[in-house]
């Protein structure tokens, strides 16, 4: 894996250990997805329930590549080593969980996402507010609005490629 590569999970491993403990366990993403449903307002709807379930799919799908010595924590290398098998099965493996987290800010279900409500789903997962302003202004350009298209290419991108040379995606959860 390149440099950029090492940074881009670095930093998706500080976001998700939401408790700050150096570890990744389930209640990180049982708390990083309360933040979120609180901030997006949805605690107690469908989207929201969806969402939630991504949550812990995306937890068990990470736990049974990721935690190699079973006591149900993922250490900073038991991540490293499973990102480097996430390029084959993005879509099933961690692809749900953003377009549920695209339909949870997708709040009038055009289709279509707003800067003021992606900056509040990013800010409620970690990113500085102001760097995902920049981030959303780098993936929409001049249409102002975010489609899951453009989201599930970053997301991918961002897990997935080394090269940021024509691509806003490494900026996705904020600067490096």
């Amino acid at each position: 894996m390149g440099a950029l590569l090492d940074q881009k999970h670095e930093k998706l491993f500080s976001l998700l250990d939401t408790n700050g403990d150096g570890v990744i366990a389930e209640n990180d993403f049982e708390l990083m997805a309360g933040r979120v449903l609180t901030a997006a307002d949805e605690e107690s709807t469908e989207k929201g329930e969806k969402y939630a379930d991504e949550m812990r799919n995306y937890w068990q799908a990470l736990r049974d590549t990721a935690d190699a010595d079973g006591d149900g924590r993922i250490s900073r290398d038991e991540f490293r080593q499973a990102l480097r098998q996430v390029s084959g099965t993005f879509d099933t493996l961690v692809g749900p969980l953003y377009q549920a987290g695209f339909h949870l800010a997708d709040r009038d279900d055009d289709g279509l996402v707003g800067r003021e409500d992606f900056v509040a789903v990013l800010a409620a997962i970690g990113v500085p507010a102001p760097e995902a302003g920049v981030a959303f202004d780098r993936l929409t350009g001049q249409s102002g609005q975010l489609t899951k298209d453009q989201l599930m290419t970053a997301a991918s991108q961002y897990y997935c490629n080394e090269d940021p040379a024509d691509t806003a995606s490494h900026l996705l959860f904020g600067a490096l």
